[in-house]
């Protein structure tokens, strides 16, 4: 039996450094102005996925 995993990643606006032209005038974020990285929480779902994969590896394919 092997093991699937699927993660889900999604890319969010970087608010680490917001500048003046971070914010819209009605108070929503301005996302042309940030620029998109993955969300650091996807990212570790993916790191356990890739431990997982790690530690169950699949059986070779009969060909």
């Amino acid at each position: 039996m092997s093991l699937k995993i699927v993660v889900l990643a999604k890319q969010v606006p970087d608010t680490r450094n917001v500048g003046k032209d971070a914010m819209k005038a009605d108070g929503t974020i301005n996302r042309a102005a940030l620029p998109a990285i993955f969300n650091p929480e996807d990212l570790n779902a993916l790191e356990q996925a890739l431990r997982l994969k790690d530690a169950h590896p699949a059986p070779p394919l009969p060909f």
